[in-house]
């Protein structure tokens, strides 16, 4: 599989850096990028240990009303934009947004920000794209991309933690039969690297063999017109959680992520899209 290796790559002027075309190039032929060195190992691990201890009643194979079941033993639940793991780093990391808006657009918005949770034991998910096609037509796997997926690991995405099989180019494909796909690929992603992929792309999280849980942090990144019709299916269920303050400490050069976000909001609540 490609991948684009960001070690020691300066953050001023990405959008005409080798690796940014290289990335951008990969998930419009392919469907997915993976990106290396995009964060510290050591911060990774810090932030692994930072949602054990504000996330320990999550890690738990129920779902709670703020949460989606989305797999045996696998759960999407919300995180808060705050600490290290609502850092910009994370939420706006500046290689993965010079890529997101190669692949999207430059107002593209950060749509969604959680955790996918795979608890030891947890089974092979079924195939299946983050979302249905924008219309009903043979167009859809045509059209660029509309909405992609960010997974950080907090754990190394392996043959035994487990990590999320791909089927490059399926973001093209009009339709697919389960039982008549290809071997997938199935990518070692360590810690400090990332993983993107197309809302329309397949790809199944596989089954995590190991005897602890496999965080991962997700966003979603989309045209500002976009808004995922399929993982916010229950009322309790928040896009995004941050106290009004949250606003003030956004670098500017990242404010256009929130640019979707309206209302007001009573001090001390969080927002709910």
């Amino acid at each position: 599989m490609t991948r684009i290796d960001f070690e020691g790559v300066p953050t001023d002027a990405l959008a005409d850096s080798e690796q940014v075309r290289a990335a951008s190039n990969c998930f419009v032929q392919h469907g997915y990028a993976i990106l290396d060195h995009v964060l510290p190992e050591g911060t990774v691990r810090g932030l692994h240990d930072e949602f054990n201890d504000r996330y320990r009643d999550y890690i738990a194979d129920r779902e709670p009303e703020d949460s989606l079941q989305v797999g045996n033993k696998r759960y999407m639940i919300p995180l808060h934009l705050s600490g290290g793991l609502g850092a910009p780093s994370v939420y706006a990391n500046p290689y993965v947004i010079a890529v997101v808006r190669q692949v999207l657009d430059a107002k593209a918005v950060l749509e969604a920000f959680g955790a996918i949770v795979s608890l030891s034991g947890s089974e092979a998910q079924h195939p299946h794209p983050d979302g249905p096609p924008l219309f009903a037509a043979g167009i859809s796997p045509l059209l660029p991309s509309h909405a992609l997926t960010f997974a950080l690991p907090l754990v190394e995405m392996n043959d035994v933690s487990g990590t999320t099989a791909l089927w490059p180019g399926s973001h093209r494909w009009q339709d697919f039969k389960e039982d008549e796909l290809p071997a997938p690929e199935r990518p070692v992603i360590p810690v400090g690297s990332c993983l993107l992929w197309d809302f329309r792309l397949i790809h199944s999280g596989a089954p995590n063999r190991s005897d602890r849980p496999r965080p991962m942090v997700y966003a979603t990144y989309a045209r500002r017109w976009y808004q995922d019709p399929a993982n916010f299916i229950k009322a309790a269920q928040q896009r995004l959680v941050f106290e009004p303050a949250f606003v003030d400490s956004v670098p500017a050069e990242m404010r256009p992520l929130f640019a979707h976000v309206g209302g007001a909001f009573l001090p001390g609540e969080p927002l709910r899209r």
